[in-house]
């Protein structure tokens, strides 16, 4: 159904799919038929829009995004949906912000080979 001729009587795309490779394809059939491209979708809590016009600007393929900060599996994969979803990325972020800085406070305070180990574990 999606052949040549479905490609040549298009003026242009617009995406909203949800998985990556089924972007690329849409991508690289637009570059190959010449079709501009608005490419559109989400990826958890993030939200993208993109403008491709072949030959002219860049394509949805050749880009991409520079590595996050370690986000929840469930975020990755689906937007929290349940309720535990929600309280587990709570519970992470507490942790990280406010258990482990007082954690290593005290370890320093009480240890006197903390910032030794610390530095040799970090590599530096």
């Amino acid at each position: 159904i999606y052949d040549d001729d479905f490609f040549q009587n298009l003026d242009g795309v617009t995406n909203a799919l949800d998985n990556v490779d089924a972007r690329m394809y849409m991508d690289r059939r637009c570059v190959y038929y010449r079709k501009p491209l608005l490419e559109s979708g989400t990826l958890g809590t993030k939200g993208n829009v993109q403008v491709v016009i072949p030959f002219l600007t860049e394509s949805y393929s050749s880009s991409q995004d520079p590595p996050e900060k370690s986000i929840p599996i469930c975020t990755l994969k689906n937007f929290p949906n349940a309720t535990e979803h929600t309280l587990q990325w709570a519970r992470d972020e507490f942790e990280g912000l406010f258990k482990q800085p007082a954690e290593n406070v005290n370890q320093y305070l009480t240890d006197p080979k903390f910032v030794e180990r610390t530095l040799r574990l970090a590599g530096t």
